[in-house]
């Protein structure tokens, strides 16, 4: 089951999604674009990326630097 940590909206369209999930038994946190179809439902787009729950302080490290160095 995937649970919706945070989203924001992209424009055109779309939103970004920091989602937790279980793949192949493994706890996962994924970054990840989704689209909104004509029906109106919301469908993920292969632009993302999926790291296992330990990189996610890492992934924190990352936005923090980069929240640094564009300021």
């Amino acid at each position: 089951m995937e649970e919706v940590a945070y989203e924001f909206d992209k424009g055109n369209e779309e939103v970004v999604r920091a989602t937790v999930s279980e793949f192949a038994g493994k706890r996962r946190a994924d970054l990840r674009i989704y689209f909104k179809s004509e029906d109106g439902a919301w469908h993920p787009t292969k632009r993302g990326v999926s790291l296992t729950i330990d990189m996610v302080e890492e992934l924190q490290a990352a936005v923090a630097k980069l929240v640094e160095v564009a300021n």
